[in-house]
């Protein structure tokens, strides 16, 4: 169980008073609200606070998501301390924060164990910490939506950071033909590649592979989220029904995901990997399954 299943069975013995006057006002909250907080630099492009917020304001969920701008020199003290806030149930990190929040879980589950990375932090009823990592399981679930056939596909990643490791693990265990991984840190991909070669079926290496036999790029670097940025990898040699896929959410449309649709392909949106990321995570916080993550005023 979840401290935020607790608080709120705890919640509804509380005098209805707050909430009466909540309401009344229309307050965004009040002194009995939970709180989720997600760390990020930079964090302005993040839509989470919007998006959550809405959807538990929608929900009657008497809880706020806030965005916290924490650069990595200040991410331990600032953890340490959003953590010893009572009413703070969850964390949620963005990048680069998602290898050194590791360290601040007391527990994993066996999907972040694996990824050796987390995007969210929950407080357990028992007061310790509990880390997981969904992004790669909420990108594989976007590609199924829109319709990005993975079996027998052969697939190129570039970049294997903290999503990136999320994304090959979620990615190298579905029935693909082959992934290739690519990373400035050749060691990082070798290193990521021949640990999910060790479970997977398909063929897994790390290094650049031939364009033309592709039929998946994704971009899963931050290179796209400044204007100024290059396109991370080349797209002239991709065959025609490939498709290229981004994990920056904003802005929505990247230099590459306009480069590769005036090529003529088919490209992939990094709002994707949040939308049908968030009924994992809802879960995990403990959350009513029931929210309605995906509707398309939302996703936009």
């Amino acid at each position: 169980m979840t401290a935020f299943d607790t608080q709120e069975k705890a919640m509804t013995t509380t005098s209805s008073g707050l909430t009466e006057e909540r309401l009344r006002l229309d307050a965004p909250a009040d002194a009995l609200t939970r709180l989720f907080h997600i760390f990020g630099s930079p964090i302005a492009h993040v839509r989470a606070p919007v998006v959550w917020s809405t959807l538990m304001k929608r929900y009657g969920i008497n809880a706020l998501m806030l965005p916290a701008d924490v650069d990595s020199a200040h991410f331990d003290a600032a953890l340490a301390g959003t953590k010893a806030i009572a009413n703070v149930d969850g964390v949620i990190f963005t990048m680069p924060h998602k290898v050194a929040a590791m360290r601040h879980a007391d527990t994993l589950t066996e999907r972040a164990e694996r990824i050796r990375s987390i995007n969210l932090l929950r407080r357990c009823a028992d007061g310790g910490w509990e880390g997981d990592n969904v992004d790669g399981a909420g990108f594989v679930a976007g590609l199924q939506a829109d319709g990005v056939r993975l079996e027998g596909a052969h697939v190129y990643m570039h970049g294997c950071g903290g999503v990136g490791r999320s994304i090959g693990w979620s990615v190298g265990l579905e029935k693909i033909a082959s992934l290739t991984i690519f990373d400035i840190d050749t060691e990082r991909a070798r290193e990521l590649a021949d640990a999910i070669a060790s479970v997977s079926d398909a063929r897994i290496e790390a290094g650049t592979p031939d364009m033309r036999g592709i039929d998946l790029a994704i971009n899963a670097t931050p290179v796209g989220l400044h204007a100024h940025d290059p396109l991370p990898f080349a797209l002239d040699e991709l065959a025609p029904h490939a498709v290229v896929a981004d994990v920056i959410m904003e802005p929505r449309m990247t230099a590459l995901l306009k480069a590769a649709q005036a090529h003529g392909l088919k490209v992939h949106h990094g709002r994707n990997m949040m939308n049908y990321a968030m009924p994992i995570s809802a879960s995990f916080f403990g959350l009513p399954a029931s929210f309605d993550w995906n509707g398309k005023s939302l996703q936009g």
